[in-house]
């Protein structure tokens, strides 16, 4: 059975007024978790995680080091009161385990500095592995997993568009996951293939999660699956060989997804597409 989710870290897919409408298309159409996004605040994630458990849909998380995610936890980790911080953040992981009756997987983004590359992937390393350790320690259902990042000529800063930079990660922090994005790798080898080398059995092993979407030059990425380039067949059946059974995660922009029709019936097409893709016919 193919584990569909989808991404809500886009914004516009669901109302914050009344998400459960765009909840229920998503468990009509086969889709059995949302990822959403930890923000400032955290009321509508909250709002958005009640509404998803209520009608069966499992929940991850997504962090990001920008404006996406700007908690006080996330950007004073390292200072004094940065162990209290966490702590509240693993309660607050914790209790959303508790409800659904398993574990809470958080995606997490490399730290981009804005001027130091060696220096983000430094910093990425020591919070990672800070996030596990107090994870382990306290006995959290939380599973922590690093996502690729996509290259960007413009951003020399950022690290993890390299796949040997997220295997280097992993190998440092025992216990974190990778979250594969396949859109962003594709798009890493599609604008510079001397870039970052080739998918290594290493990394493949360690997918615990994955996002997905197409690319193309001229539109580029977060593309309906099935309107690109990505070799999506190929890239999941690359990972389906390791036995993986982890989400199969929609991460779609509304705005170009509006390019191919009503924004529901292409997701029902993005999803035949997935399935698809993943049973190999």
């Amino acid at each position: 059975m193919t584990k569909l989710g989808f991404s809500l870290n886009k914004p516009g897919w669901c109302s914050p007024d009344d998400p459960g409408a765009f909840l229920d298309f998503l468990a009509d159409a086969g889709v059995g978790a949302v990822e959403l996004t930890l923000s400032s605040s955290g009321a509508f994630e909250r709002k958005m995680a009640k509404a998803a458990l209520a009608r069966g849909l499992r929940i991850t998380f997504h962090m990001a080091w920008d404006g996406e995610a700007v908690w006080g936890w996330y950007r004073g980790w390292n200072t004094e009161a940065g162990p209290r911080l966490i702590e509240g953040l693993l309660t607050t992981l914790d209790g959303w385990a508790e409800r659904q009756g398993e574990p809470v997987l958080v995606v997490i983004h490399p730290f981009d500095d804005g001027c130091n590359r060696e220096h983000g992937f430094a910093t990425t390393v020591v919070f990672c592995r800070r996030l596990v350790e107090r994870t382990r320690a306290q006995n959290r259902r939380v599973q922590w997993v690093i996502e690729n990042m996509p290259h960007d000529p413009n951003v020399p800063s950022r690290p993890g568009d390299r796949v040997e930079e997220i295997d280097e990660i992993v190998m440092s922090v025992p216990g974190l996951g990778i979250c594969w994005d396949v859109g962003h790798w594709y798009l890493t080898r599609a604008i510079d293939p001397t870039w970052s080398g080739p998918l290594t059995d290493y990394f493949v092993a360690h997918v615990a999660h994955t996002h997905v979407h197409d690319y193309t030059q001229e539109q580029g990425d977060h593309l309906p699956p099935g309107r690109g380039t990505v070799p999506l067949a190929a890239s999941l059946h690359r990972l389906r060989t390791t036995g993986y059974d982890g989400w199969l995660t929609l991460e779609l922009d509304l705005y170009k997804a509006l390019r191919f029709g009503k924004p529901q019936d292409v997701v029902r097409d993005a999803l035949a597409v997935v399935r698809q893709a993943w049973s190999g016919t």
